[in-house]
């Protein structure tokens, strides 16, 4: 072999070697400036919100009555009646705002008296339900009975 042929030769390496070494810098500082997330996955999406449960208005009252239900039931304690094209018998609900009488309910009474977005809370107490007087409320309806036309 010439000398020219193996400075050629020579010359060819060492452009190979540096041209790796600036690739490997390269890609080294690419890496340090956050590129690399490129071929990271992405994250998953954040999981849908939580739902609020609805909360209706109603009016409360409260009735102390002892006897057969219109479901046929006796009275008693987490008993309510409403107006069953709203609320129909059978359906299970939360109220809110009732102070101490605030909690879960079965609709299993109707009233003369009761129409729209009222309930009226059976008591034991005659004295009680009197001084429960009437009271705006909060109902979260949790397990509908029958069927309804409206809320």
């Amino acid at each position: 072999m010439r000398t020219t042929d193996r400075r050629r030769d020579a010359s060819g390496s060492g452009r190979r070697r540096a041209a790796l070494s600036l690739l490997a810098a390269l890609l080294t500082a690419l890496a340090a400036a956050g590129c690399a997330s490129w071929f990271e996955r992405p994250a998953p999406p954040p999981p849908p919100p939580i739902a609020q449960p609805e909360l209706l208005d109603f009016e409360a009252t409260a009735y102390s009555i002892e006897g057969k239900t219109a479901s046929g039931a006796q009275t008693r304690d987490g008993v309510v009646a409403a107006d069953p094209a709203v609320l129909p018998i059978g359906t299970k609900i939360r109220i809110r705002d009732a102070g101490r009488y605030s909690g879960e309910y079965v609709v299993k009474d109707t009233g003369r008296t009761i129409k729209g977005r009222e309930v009226d809370i059976y008591l034991q107490n005659d004295a009680e339900a009197k001084k429960f007087g009437r009271k705006k409320v909060k109902v979260e309806v949790l397990d509908k009975g029958g069927s309804a036309s409206a809320l």
